[in-house]
C-alpha cells in the first residue's frame, strides 16, 4: 500500500473537479491544509485571507458535494478493482449543531421546539475488502439532508438508491455486497435490488409472513424448528445505555464478553406486505430470499442475548457460506469507526459555517479525510507488524522519531506508528487502552506541522549548498 500524506490525499481529492482550474487549486489546498490538522477549526488553520477564500470556496454556488468527492470515489474504485468481491457498508448519521446557532436551512432533531438542537443527516457508504481484513477502500457515494423539507416516510428510500448509486460509482454490480441494518428491511427495496442483480446482506426488523406448503407462518416460528449447523465464537464489544429510550430498547446496554453463538440458514419466500401502499405497487405476491440466523442461546444472567436474522441474496447452502454471511454482516461495525472519525476526528459538528449548502460542502471535503484517519487506524489493527512506510512517509518517520514522545525501533511497525502519532497528540505514553480519535487528529496534526517545517528546511538547505 502506498504511503499516506496530506499532499498525496489532497492530489486525490482535487484532481479536475471543476470546469474552473481555480477551483480545483483552491480545493486542493484547503484539503492539504485540514487533513494535515482535521481537528483545528477553520479560523485556527487558516490565515485571514485563506480563511476568507476557504469561506466563499464553500459558499461558491457553483460547487456541490458531488463535484468535490468525485476524484475521491474514482480513486475508490481503482482500489476496488480487481478484487473478487467488495463489501459496501450503508448507515445514516445524523450531525447535531447548538439550537441557538441558527444555521439557515439546516432543520431541528425535534421540528417542533425551537430549542431542539439543529441537525443534518448524511448516509454514508463506505467499501471495504472483502477478503476478511476489513480494511477500508474509500466512500463510494454521500446523501445528505435536512428534515426541514423531507417528504414523510420516503427517507427510507434512500437505502435502494445509494445501493445502486454506489455499485454504479465503483462499476461492481457483481462484486459489491451491499451490508445493511435494520432500516433497510423493505419487501420493496429487497424486489428492487435482487431483480437487477445487486447482491445485499440486510438484517431482519420486523417478524415477516411466510408462504410455505404448509400455509402462512411467520419468520421466526419457521426458525424454531431449524437446527443451528455450525457454532462460532465472537468477541463482543461494551455497549453504554443510550440516553434515547427507543435506541436503550434496540441496542440495550451490555458488558464486552466472549459470545458463543449458533448458526442456521434457510431459504424462504416472504409474503408481500398487505399494505395499501404495497398492493398499489408492481410488486410479486412473495420473493424468495435467503436467511440466516445467529443467536447466543445461553447468554450470561443479566445479559440480553444476540440474536439477528439476516436476508441475504447470497448462498447460504454450507455452514462456510453461512459464516461468510455472518462474518460479513459484522463488518458493518467498520462504519461506525468512519462516523467516530467524521465527528471526533474532524470535529464536524463544531464548525462555524452558516447555512446548509456550505456545510455539506465542508462535509464532502471531509469525507475522505476522515478514511485517510480510518484507515491509519485499522491498518495499525489489522497488520500491526507492516512496515510504517505503508501508512506514512519517510519524511514523517523521521520527524516523528525526532520529535515525538516516544522511542521508535530502527524499522517501525503500523502499530508503533500509531501509538506514536496518537502520544505525540496526548495519548497517555503508558496507557494500554488503544488511543482515541481525538488524540490521533491531534497527534497528525502536530506531526504534519513539523514535518512541513523539516521539509522546508530541507529545502533551503539544498539551495545553500554551492
Amino acid at each position: 500500500m502506498d504511503s499516506i500524506d496530506a499532499e498525496t490525499l489532497a492530489l486525490e481529492v482535487a484532481d479536475s473537479n471543476f470546469g474552473d482550474e481555480r477551483l480545483t487549486k483552491r480545493l486542493r489546498t484547503i484539503v492539504a491544509a485540514l487533513a494535515a490538522e482535521p481537528g483545528e477549526s477553520l479560523t485556527e488553520r487558516f490565515d485571514s485571507a485563506g480563511l476568507e477564500a476557504a469561506y466563499r470556496f464553500f459558499a461558491n454556488h457553483r460547487i456541490t458535494p458531488q463535484e468535490i468527492l468525485t476524484p475521491h470515489v474514482e480513486a475508490t474504485r481503482g482500489r476496488c478493482a480487481g478484487d473478487a468481491d467488495i463489501l459496501v457498508v450503508h448507515d445514516t448519521t445524523m450531525f447535531s449543531f447548538r439550537w441557538d446557532g441558527e444555521r439557515e436551512g439546516l432543520g431541528r432533531v425535534q421540528r417542533s421546539n425551537v430549542k431542539s438542537s439543529q441537525a443534518l443527516y448524511a448516509h454514508v457508504s463506505l467499501a471495504i475488502a472483502a477478503d476478511g481484513t476489513r480494511r477500508p477502500l474509500g466512500v463510494a457515494a454521500l446523501h445528505h439532508w435536512t428534515r426541514n423539507d423531507a417528504v414523510k416516510g420516503k427517507e427510507h428510500l434512500r437505502w435502494e438508491a445509494q445501493a445502486r448509486e454506489s455499485s454504479s460509482n465503483l462499476d461492481a454490480l457483481a462484486t459489491a455486497v451491499h451490508i445493511m441494518d435494520r432500516e433497510a428491511d423493505d419487501f420493496q427495496m429487497f424486489h428492487a435490488l435482487s431483480s437487477n442483480g445487486h447482491r445485499f446482506i440486510v438484517r431482519c426488523v420486523t417478524d415477516r409472513r411466510l408462504e410455505t406448503s404448509s400455509g402462512d407462518i411467520k419468520l421466526r416460528e419457521l426458525f424454531g424448528s431449524v437446527s443451528a449447523t455450525i457454532e462460532q465464537e465472537i468477541q463482543l464489544v461494551r455497549r453504554k445505555e443510550h440516553r434515547v429510550a427507543i435506541l436503550r430498547k434496540i441496542h440495550p446496554a451490555r458488558s464486552a464478553r466472549t459470545a458463543r453463538l449458533s448458526v442456521a440458514g434457510a431459504t424462504v419466500a416472504l409474503k408481500r406486505p398487505e399494505t395499501k401502499s404495497h398492493r398499489q405497487l408492481p410488486l410479486p405476491p412473495s420473493l424468495q430470499l435467503n436467511v440466516v440466523r445467529v443467536w447466543e442461546e445461553h447468554p450470561p444472567e443479566g445479559e440480553t442475548g444476540v440474536e439477528w436474522y439476516l436476508y441475504t441474496t447470497d448462498p447460504i447452502d454450507t455452514a462456510e457460506q453461512q459464516l461468510t454471511i455472518v462474518d460479513r454482516y459484522r463488518a458493518r461495525w467498520v462504519i461506525e469507526e468512519y462516523f467516530k472519525a467524521l465527528k471526533t476526528g474532524c470535529d464536524f459538528e463544531s464548525r462555524q459555517l452558516g447555512d446548509y449548502e456550505g456545510l455539506v460542502n465542508l462535509l464532502a471535503t471531509f469525507t475522505p479525510i476522515a478514511y485517510r484517519m480510518l484507515l491509519i487506524r485499522s491498518e495499525a489493527r489489522r497488520a500491526p507488524d507492516e512496515s510504517a512506510l505503508s501508512v506514512l512517509t519517510e519524511d514523517h518517520i523521521t520527524v516523528l522519531r525526532a520529535k515525538g514522545r516516544s522511542k521508535l525501533t530502527a524499522s517501525p511497525t503500523t502499530r508503533e506508528i500509531y501509538r506514536a502519532v496518537a502520544i505525540l497528540g496526548g495519548h497517555i505514553k503508558y496507557s494500554k487502552r488503544d488511543p482515541g480519535w481525538l488524540t490521533l487528529a491531534r497527534g497528525l496534526e502536530k506531526l504534519e506541522t513539523l514535518t512541513e517545517g523539516y521539509l522546508i528546511a530541507k529545502l533551503q538547505h539544498s539551495r545553500d549548498q554551492p
